[in-house]
């Protein structure tokens, strides 16, 4: 056995790690104290097993469809059905053009680009004619799509798009961050629509759930070996032989090595000051609430997602899934019934309340006839997010974690608090992490 690592954290973060550490020889022991899997979480609902946390991941660099062919679980990959997505507003929702990536057109003839006037129609199918250079320079994906297809395109669709689903300005962040290669393409290709055409920015799910990710990762954990512990770490000590790690259940755990998977406001005391400074440092969670609604029937409603750009005083959502009809598999065990999912910042009511809420959000944005008596089953869970980091005010933080891991033997850290949200991000950085430690 090569050395042993105790990992703080049984996200998916750790459980990607761990399993590394665990596959090259590696002694390991996670420490969990909650349910293995963190944001890849499930519940069942009227007799159905639903993603409550990530429901899908985005294919780019390979990352997570390369973990689920190590996994078995390739040939339950699918993709997403073509429902289509609907910005609202209160004076009027509009659909996000067929094939648009983060809300950008790939289509400039697509019908729904009528919703732009005739003036920003024109101005948008400029993007096909204006040359390469146009936008080259782009310091903000806002400033490159503004260049390229006008304020009208940047407006309806893209802002709030970035913004409800990634929590991102969209004036701030650089173009590459969320659609690697697009500059590139773009001096290829010669227009932006083009530079996004073909597949950039895919979605990607699993049949079944994407919760089957975490529970094949602990399958292979049990069979390298690997030590589950259900509970926290609540001190580090270093010592001569590695890292002395105390839990919750008040027993010390002996390691060469230890990864943090966990974000800085759940890291244990004991860590190097300098480090354990620039965790106290870290911008803290924002709690945001996640609705999941089973109906008895569809409701004769519009069977698409729903971004919020402006709820205006009917709708506190800024989110709605409609999962029975964006994923086939779902859809089949749903049979009759719906599945929908709201996102809300932080609710101040009771779960009885907030599913009321939701409720009325999912028929104002849907056009659902639903009353209560419809509801089968529901479900509330909180997660606490991290702030995006990809952010730029991000990166200083980013950047001063990184240097003082360096500073430290034997010692590294992962999680999406510190790669940026979603799976793909979290995957990648979990494996460069495991890899440092020796994987």
């Amino acid at each position: 056995m090569l050395s042993s690592t105790v990992v703080i954290g049984g996200g998916i973060s750790g459980l990607v790690a761990a399993r590394m550490l665990a596959r090259a020889g590696h002694g390991v022991t996670l420490l969990e104290p909650n349910e293995l899997g963190g944001a890849v979480a499930r519940r069942q609902l009227d007799g159905l097993q639903v993603d409550v946390g990530a429901e899908g991941f985005a294919t780019r660099g390979g990352a997570v469809p390369d973990l689920l062919a190590e996994l078995g679980l390739a040939e339950r990959a699918c993709s997403p059905e073509p429902v289509g997505t609907w910005v609202y507003r209160p004076d009027g929702s509009t659909r996000i053009p067929d094939g648009a990536v983060l809300g950008i057109p790939t289509d400039l003839a697509d019908p729904a680009l009528s919703a732009l006037g005739e003036e920003g129609l024109e101005r948008a199918r400029l993007d096909a004619s204006l040359p390469a250079a146009v936008g080259a320079d782009a310091a903000s994906l806002g400033a490159l799509v503004r260049a390229r297809m006008g304020d009208a395109v940047l407006d309806a669709w893209p802002r709030p798009l970035v913004a409800g689903v990634h929590r991102l300005d969209i004036e701030t962040v650089a173009p590459h961050v969320l659609l690697p290669g697009v500059l590139d393409r773009l001096a290829e290709r010669g227009s932006l629509a083009a530079a996004l055409g073909g597949g950039s920015g895919q979605l990607g799910g699993l049949s079944g759930g994407i919760h089957q990710i975490a529970d094949a990762i602990v399958g292979e954990l049990v069979t390298h070996g690997a030590t589950t512990v259900p509970a926290a770490a609540t001190a580090v000590e270093p010592d001569l032989f590695g890292w002395r790690v105390r839990t919750s259940h008040d027993t010390v755990i002996h390691a060469d090595r230890l990864l943090l998977a966990c974000p800085p406001w759940w890291w244990p005391s004991g860590l190097p000051e300098p480090l354990a400074a620039a965790g106290r440092s870290w911008p803290g969670p924002r709690p945001v609430d996640l609705v999941t609604l089973v109906l008895a029937h569809d409701g004769g409603a519009r069977a698409s997602g729903v971004i919020v750009a402006d709820g205006g005083d009917r709708v506190r959502a800024r989110a709605l899934t409609f999962s029975s009809a964006k994923w086939a598999w779902l859809a089949e065990q749903a049979g009759d019934r719906v599945v929908l999912r709201l996102t809300y910042d932080a609710f101040d009511g009771t779960d009885e309340a907030l599913v009321m809420r939701a409720l009325e959000d999912a028929r104002t944005l849907t056009g659902g006839d639903w009353s209560a008596a419809d509801l089968r089953a529901s479900d509330r869970t909180r997660w606490a997010m991290a702030c995006s980091a990809v952010e730029p005010s991000m990166t200083a933080h980013r950047e001063q974690v990184r240097e003082r891991l360096a500073e430290v033997e034997a010692l590294e850290a992962t999680g999406g608090w510190l790669a940026g949200t979603g799976l793909a991000w979290s995957v990648t950085d979990a494996v460069g992490a495991a890899a440092r430690l020796g994987a």
